[in-house]
């Protein structure tokens, strides 16, 4: 057998062993639900339904980080339940997107707003560091079910 067949031959095994170990890799378990009984799949609407999903995962992802940090600061500038709710009532409108969720995505808005009632709470009064923690928390949980909706 010439150098070259045995090279090419090699080179197959190679290919081979490595397809082979990438299929029967052990793979990671999915990431659990947030909250059993709660989905947002089937919710989203419509031909921008996974573009609604992705942007609505990435604004609840973006206000969850911002929340956290703000109670990092001395004087934070969120202080009150009312002010949150501000927030969830603005990014719902649109505010925060080029769409209005509220109007276009009404299952999904209604799915998240009972998820963050029951998951964050509804009071309007102070937050404290546990409270901004269950809506850092949720806010992350929910947007995990956007993102799981899509997939």
């Amino acid at each position: 057998m010439s150098r070259q067949k045995i090279a090419i031959l090699a080179a197959l095994l190679a290919v081979a062993a490595l397809a082979a170990a990438v299929e029967f890799a052990p793979r990671p378990a999915p990431a659990p639900a947030p909250e059993a009984g709660y989905s947002l799949r089937g919710k989203w609407i419509g031909p921008q339904a996974a573009e609604d999903a992705a942007a609505f995962a990435g604004l609840c992802l973006g206000t969850a980080d911002a929340l956290e940090l703000d109670g990092t600061k001395q004087q934070p500038r969120i202080t009150t339940g009312v002010q949150l709710e501000d927030v969830r009532i603005a990014a719902a409108e649109g505010r925060f997107l080029p769409r209005k969720l509220t109007q276009d995505q009404p299952h999904a808005v209604a799915v998240a707003g009972r998820f963050l009632d029951e998951n964050a709470g509804t009071s309007g009064g102070p937050i404290d560091a546990e409270s901004r923690g269950r809506w850092v928390k949720a806010l992350r949980d929910l947007a995990q079910l956007a993102e799981d909706s899509v997939r």
